[in-house]
């Protein structure tokens, strides 16, 4: 079953008593099983390894990673088979975790569809590049093949069109509304999405594409004294910042930008977790068959005259894919394994028989794992 907002289980211990756990808490047990423990030393030992987890059942996969990650946080970034199950995955974790986890999507509304790009994921994806280009703790991404397909712009590129705004330091408010206005900003009278900008006196407002939130900048005469996130809607601070990043659209403005893989974006000490290695790698390799034939397409109805970049400047190849992704220690942990050598862990476990609303079962199934020697955990979206 999917974890919940508020997660809390209520754990029968050895006098017989129940006691209630945050969903944190419950991390606390499966860090001091000693598969785990083997596991986490696999993936952290030098690398690059290949490591295969079988056996993993319901969100099982969601509470691994996360005891894993609480035993020693690294970067890692994790693909799903598909958009809606990322998603969820997202959610298991940051309940889990009870920390911010970044999603990375496919900068369009559809596959396929490359014509038309969805705004809030651009932002999302930016957002993203941003973190990992200017580090300054440790991230995890959840993310799925069609996005992978996607290069993105490189890190020299992204730093030459990124204007940096710290807090102490003296900001020149025509500059920085010249750099706005170069990169297609617009100016209005309150900011309510990205690529929006608003200055009344000594306060500035900015929607970059680096976060999901609007900044608030106030000077004191030419000195910045604060920075803020804040909700657009209520107006109302979020967040009290040291530094924030100005990020342009970086899909259309720095279309012409160099591009590279993901996987040439991210440092080589990342930790990826994979749902099915191999269907993420035909998933790409699919996605790049289709924009080569728009790309074809285009080309003849154009008369042979390229008016849009070629697929190999914008998007990855499957097999590219894979040859890159043999440079990071790799964690698979679906039905099936694209790995042929490295170290393969079972973990024996089944999902929940369903109950149908019917509580004699639900209390016999209860009675006979206790029976048995299990612990029974009951999770619930309230206390």
């Amino acid at each position: 079953q999917a974890l919940h907002v508020n997660l809390y289980l209520r754990h029968p211990v050895k006098d017989g008593k129940n006691r209630i756990l945050r969903a944190s808490d419950f991390l606390t047990i499966y860090k001091a099983d000693g598969l785990v423990k083997t596991i986490a030393a696999g993936i952290n030992a030098p690398g690059p390894n290949r490591i295969r987890i079988k056996g993993l059942s319901g969100s099982l996969d969601a509470i691994i990673f996360a005891t894993i990650f609480k035993i020693r946080p690294q970067d890692s970034i994790i693909v799903l088979q598909d958009r809606e199950e990322a998603a969820y995955f997202q959610n298991d974790l940051q309940n889990l975790l009870e920390r911010d986890i970044l999603m990375f999507p496919m900068s369009y509304k559809r596959p396929y569809e490359y014509d038309e790009v969805e705004n809030a994921n651009i932002l999302m994806r930016a957002e993203v590049l941003n973190r990992l280009a200017n580090k300054v703790s440790v991230e995890i991404i959840v993310t799925y093949p069609e996005a992978l397909s996607e290069k993105v712009i490189n890190k020299r590129s992204l730093a030459s069109n990124t204007f940096n705004v710290s807090k102490g330091e003296k900001l020149d408010v025509h500059f920085l509304e010249e750099f706005l206005h170069n990169y297609d900003f617009e100016k209005t009278d309150f900011v309510f999405e990205a690529g929006q900008f608003a200055v009344r006196g000594g306060i500035i407002d900015i929607f970059s594409f680096a976060n999901e939130q609007p900044y608030r900048i106030e000077l004191f005469g030419d000195e910045v004294d604060s920075i803020r996130s804040f909700e657009p809607g209520s107006q109302l601070s979020i967040g009290e910042l040291q530094k924030v990043s100005i990020i342009p659209n970086v899909q259309t403005k720095l279309i012409h930008e160099e591009r590279q893989s993901f996987l040439d974006f991210i440092a080589g000490q990342t930790k990826f977790w994979f749902k099915d290695l191999q269907l993420t790698s035909d998933i790409i390799q699919n996605s790049y068959d289709k924009v080569e034939s728009s790309f074809d397409k285009i080309l003849r109805e154009s008369g042979n005259t390229q008016i849009v970049s070629r697929p190999a400047q914008l998007f990855e190849d499957g097999y590219s894919f894979l040859s890159k992704s043999e440079g990071f220690t790799l964690v698979e942990f679906g039905s099936r394994s694209a790995a042929t050598t490295g170290q393969a862990y079972e973990w024996k476990s089944s999902a929940q028989p369903s109950f149908n609303k019917n509580f004699e079962l639900l209390t016999e199934n209860l009675y006979d794992q206790q029976l048995q020697g299990y612990s029974n955990f009951i999770a619930a979206d309230m206390p």
